[in-house]
């Protein structure tokens, strides 16, 4: 059960109103602390300046009233009086007599508080000159290092400075926050409205974070539910957003839902792929067991019979075998080229191509084929000098799929021809046939990998249906997009588009 407690205290103490709670709570405290010093700093300055207003013409009037120079010097006897004078009003007031060197000559203090017999004369000429506005503080002797208001008069000999009488006046300042409190009702009755006003504030503040804080909170919920539930069971986020809303959590939260509904497309996409890949090595497995069926029935008649076959009967089976073993050969190849193209990592090295030589090459290549069924094989215009950027051994593999795809899917006598066009800073390549044409329904289709059309039943199905997917991942690998034209006993038309050197 303690171990469950610190658990939810621990979760507590991370979350993000916890963190606000306790971020605001340390603001408020030093605010409280700041503006208490602030209050004291101040008020202590108030009463400074009021007190040191009171008397900024105490020492003037005693030195104008009291005669303190006898031939020349203070005279000691009328500074006695005037000390005795002074502590009748109070022990607030301590009488000093300065040099106009700074030194302290004469005191009402007892000797043993003295501290310092040296003050700084700055203090006491800005209090003369009017300089600087009040309150002035100057060095008190009783302390090394303490300064205190005081009233300064000049003590002269027909115009002559003998010395400063230096009062300080510090009966009535008050040195800490404590003694205020302690000895005003008002400051009192101010500091706890002060504090009430901060707690008040406070809990108001507590409860705005909660408010805005709570769309967070729910945010989090839906990601955690959806990170538990996972893509299996298919939930998506319930909570709804205003995804038109200016509030960034409402927008955050939009994009988390358009997230896991994306995520969630992706997902099925992936199972998708995953059953096409199935599917794929379903079909693999049976073009793969056809033709090694018949190659192992065609060697096993062979053997069986061989003693019984004609030269002409035996190298007829022989041959046979051997077209079936090229297929399987070809259908494995195409596999591992497939496999290869599609990887995420799969990128090709791209170098200046003449483009028409290479077509020409291919339709060489496929010259015989193409004479089999009197099919007229083409290249316009025949201009070397059209360079583009490709893969030289790729872009013939894309060549000889689409003119051999051509070639088959012709009629005796027909004509298939590569066209080339220049289109800005591109040439636009086309294989073209005026073959049986492909079904609108297949269309979308054909470049799946194994699928094959309702024409290809015409003839022999040797292909293994991964020529046009092999063919348009090639083009993708160049930055284009291959697409198809086809009519019905009219023709079929495969075009994409290559960069100009």
């Amino acid at each position: 059960m303690s171990d469950s407690n610190a658990q939810l205290k621990s979760r507590w103490l991370d979350s993000f109103y916890s963190k606000l709670v306790l971020g605001l709570l340390i603001s408020f405290s030093l605010i409280a602390l700041l503006l208490t010093a602030l209050v004291q700093q101040l008020t202590s300055n108030y009463q400074s300046e009021i007190e040191q207003k009171l008397h900024l013409e105490l020492a003037e009037h005693i030195v104008h009233d009291d005669s303190l120079l006898k031939d020349g010097e203070v005279d000691r006897v009328a500074l006695e009086h005037t000390f005795h004078s002074m502590m009748i009003l109070g022990p607030s007031f301590e009488l000093y007599v300065v040099t106009p060197e700074g030194r302290v000559t004469t005191y009402s203090a007892d000797d043993e508080k003295i501290k310092r017999m040296q003050v700084d004369l700055t203090p006491i000429r800005q209090f003369l000159s009017g300089e600087k506005s009040l309150p002035i503080v100057g060095d008190d002797p009783r302390s090394s290092y303490r300064k205190k208001i005081f009233s300064v008069a000049e003590i002269k000999d027909n115009d002559v400075l003998i010395a400063y009488l230096y009062i300080i006046i510090g009966g009535e300042i008050y040195d800490g926050v404590v003694d205020l409190l302690q000895n005003s009702h008002i400051i009192k009755l101010s500091f706890w409205g002060f504090i009430a006003t901060l707690f008040f504030s406070l809990v108001v503040v507590l409860l705005l974070f909660a408010m805005l804080t709570r769309p967070i909170r729910r945010l989090a919920t839906d990601m955690r539910l959806f990170r538990s539930d996972g893509f299996e069971q298919g939930k998506l986020p319930s909570s709804v957003w205003d995804k038109n809303s200016t509030d960034e959590i409402h927008r955050l939260g939009t994009t988390f839902n358009e997230m896991a509904s994306t995520l969630k497309q992706q997902y099925e996409k992936v199972r998708t792929i995953d059953e096409l890949r199935r599917e794929l090595i379903s079909y693999v497995s049976h073009d793969l067991r056809t033709p090694l069926a018949a190659l192992q029935g065609y060697l096993e008649t062979w053997q069986l019979k061989q003693g019984d076959l004609s030269e002409r009967e035996s190298a007829e089976l022989i041959q046979i075998a051997a077209n079936n073993a090229q297929h399987i050969n070809r259908l494995v190849e195409q596999l591992f080229e497939l496999a290869h193209l599609d990887a995420e990592n799969a990128e090709l090295i791209l170098e200046p191509v003449s483009i028409a030589e290479l077509a020409q090459d291919v339709i060489q290549k496929l010259a015989i084929e193409a004479d089999k069924k009197g099919v007229v094989l083409d290249v316009n215009p025949k201009d070397p000098s059209l360079i583009v950027m490709a893969n030289t051994e790729k872009m013939e593999r894309v060549f000889t799929n689409l003119l051999e795809n051509a070639i088959r899917h012709s009629k005796m006598g027909g004509e298939v021809s590569v066209e080339m066009e220049v289109i800005a800073q591109k040439l636009k390549l086309t294989v073209k046939d005026n073959g049986c044409g492909i079904p609108s329904k297949d269309l979308p289709h054909i470049f799946e990998a194994h699928y094959r059309a309702e024409n290809s039943a015409q003839g022999l199905r040797t292909n293994s249906g991964l020529g046009l997917a092999i063919t348009r991942r090639i083009v993708e690998l160049h930055h284009s997009e291959i697409t198809v034209h086809s009519e019905l006993n009219v023709g079929s038309s495969f075009s994409f588009e290559l960069v100009l050197v």
